[in-house]
């Protein structure tokens, strides 16, 4: 038994659920194509924020950032040459669930905006994405699409620099 069985058995408690120990590149690799596949179902084209997926924190178990972490990308589109966002929006309301996402919000954001607002949850691989369609942004900024992708908490390989 390592000196970690314990730790992973008080995390396994916290988070409902074992973290999976999983390289950093893997998992990065991982969501930055889940943005892709995203922006490919929204069915727009335009400019897209150019920031890739990065390390997190497990925020429940390792504030510190130790051991365990997540995987967080956000990004946005905006400036629309081709096609328009209430189209993309309905293009992800359409292609979520066939690719294996359960939709678990499909309304408006508490903000006062009232923006349209997805959150959806990936079956087989537990992550999950906030999608929001910024109509109205305060200070006359344009209108985009902004979207969060984060995965579960992983713990890290031996001897791994987070």
């Amino acid at each position: 038994m390592d000196g970690n069985s314990e730790a992973d058995g008080g995390a396994e408690a916290k988070l409902g659920y074992k973290p999976e120990v999983r390289a950093v590149q893997e998992t990065k690799q991982e969501v930055n194509a889940i943005s892709s596949s995203l922006l490919d179902w929204m069915g727009v084209k335009g400019k897209v924020t150019e920031s890739g997926a990065a390390v997190s924190v497990c925020e429940a178990i390792d504030p510190d950032l130790t051991k365990y972490y997540t995987i967080h990308h956000p990004w946005s589109v905006y400036k629309l040459s081709d096609g328009t966002f209430e189209t993309a929006m309905q293009n992800l309301r359409e292609r979520l669930p066939k690719h294996g996402w359960d939709i678990t919000k499909d309304g408006e954001t508490k903000s006062q905006a009232r923006n349209p607002e997805l959150v959806a949850v990936n079956r087989r691989t537990h992550h999950w994405v906030q999608i929001e369609w910024a109509r109205e942004r305060s200070g006359n900024l344009d209108e985009l699409i902004s979207v969060d992708v984060d995965s579960r908490c992983y713990r890290a390989p031996k001897g791994a620099d987070l």
